[in-house]
């Protein structure tokens, strides 16, 4: 896992008739990005620590980002130290921003307003802005999904469902849905202890049901996962990895093809063999699906 060093930098947003306070708004705000740099950065933006890593070469349109959320106990670079979007994106033109925070149901429209000032400073394709979480982090997936889908290419929520108590508004859900049928990525543990699986279940239930969706198509299986995909009018896609891998203490709340698997904090490596690698898996799907 890098290692981010501190940097920063500024950018500037006016709103016609109101230049003032608005100039002085982007300036609090974005004084958060001091470096636009190649590679490893630890901001603070929105009073939350973001670690991010910006690849060495974008595209000619601009780079991606990927929003990496993490679950409780964690923070971004040891959510990432089991992904490694930050490698992947390297790669594929993605910047990685992973920030830290303890209590993301309160600081969901912080983590929107993150990510469009670093589709601001970074120049980045708006076609390619994507978000996953795990955990914790997979409940604000699905909150983001519904309030924001034009920010959102496609989201890949793990380990998450409906809403654990009432006071939770959640994606498909008490009626809620994204205004269009953004493209999702669902990681499901059959013997996960910390969710409830049924309610993870039933939330891909209730996605197929509402978008009315065909399928299920088998993509690949063996005897402890499955990965299906669904598919339907208006772009609709829903795939899913079902597994039955489980943590080294047993339960299956954990992150197929973890190389952190001697982690002694936030330790939600998966123990191997896995036979697909969640972190490869996530950025195949963004790539394959950025906004039409």
């Amino acid at each position: 896992m890098r290692i981010p060093r501190p940097l920063l930098a500024a950018t500037l947003v006016l709103i016609p008739g109101f230049a003032s306070a608005a100039a002085a708004q982007a300036t609090r705000s974005s004084s958060c990005i001091t470096s636009t740099a190649p590679g490893d950065h630890t901001y603070t933006c929105e009073r939350l620590s973001v670690y991010a890593h910006v690849p060495g070469f974008c595209p000619q349109n601009g780079c991606g980002v990927i929003l990496e959320i993490h679950g409780d106990t964690g923070t971004g670079p040891l959510q990432d130290a089991h992904l490694k979007l930050a490698d992947l994106g390297e790669n594929a033109g993605y910047i990685l921003v992973a920030p830290t925070g303890g209590g993301f149901p309160q600081t969901d429209e912080a983590l929107v307003r993150i990510v469009r000032l670093f589709e601001d400073v970074f120049k980045a394709d708006s076609k390619k802005i994507h978000v996953t979480g795990f955990s914790r982090g997979g409940y604000a997936v699905w909150r983001l999904a519904c309030k924001h889908p034009e920010l959102f290419a496609s989201v890949a929520p793990a380990a998450a469902g409906l809403p654990m108590t009432e006071e939770e508004a959640s994606c498909f859900s008490a009626g809620n849905l994204p205004f269009r049928r953004i493209p999702i990525l669902m990681m499901i543990g059959l013997t996960d202890r910390n969710v409830p699986v049924n309610s993870q279940t039933s939330m891909r239930d209730r996605i197929v049901s509402r978008w009315k969706l065909s399928g299920p198509e088998k993509v690949s299986e063996d005897p402890r996962y499955t990965h299906k995909r669904w598919v339907g009018p208006d772009n609709g896609v829903l795939e899913v990895f079902e597994h039955r891998y489980e943590l080294q203490q047993g339960g299956g709340h954990c992150i197929p093809g973890s190389p952190a698997i001697r982690a002694t904090q936030y330790a939600f490596a998966c123990k191997g063999p896995n036979a697909f690698n969640w972190g490869e898996e996530v950025m195949r799907f963004f790539q394959t699906h950025p906004i039409p």
